[in-house]
């Protein structure tokens, strides 16, 4: 089997409630800040899948193997609303993983209307 696995997103705001047509995704690789890939969301708010290059499944199947996983950085954004950034996001050999993103809509009565919502993902513990 070859080693990598599969990143998509759904993007959406108002509690999932309404997917957000046109959002650029782009994912980068953790160490190196490359361009993994780039993506623009579907009116569903969905993008196609990205290949990302991972260590072998089999890494994860025994302990003491560090992060048996790759790891990606994840830039979303569209006009009208904050940017998300998501860092350490998770990706194993054969499996999809996938970003949730509400995006916020900017409020542009507010003195400081851009700001940009940052989140961590924790590296599981396996």
């Amino acid at each position: 089997m070859s080693d990598f696995g599969y990143f998509t997103a759904r993007v959406y705001t108002s509690r999932g409630e309404i997917p957000i047509k046109d959002a650029s995704v782009v994912i980068e690789n953790f160490d190196s800040s490359a361009v993994l890939g780039a993506r623009v969301t579907d009116s569903n708010g969905k993008i196609t899948p990205v290949v990302i290059n991972t260590p072998p499944l089999a890494d994860s199947q025994s302990p003491g193997v560090e992060n048996p996983f790759a790891t990606v950085n994840v830039r979303i954004s569209h006009p009208g609303f904050y940017t998300q950034y998501i860092r350490n996001a998770q990706v194993f050999e054969g499996e999809t993983s996938l970003a949730e993103a509400e995006l916020i809509p900017i409020d542009y009565t507010l003195d400081f209307p851009l700001r940009v919502e940052d989140f961590t993902v924790t590296p599981q513990n396996l």
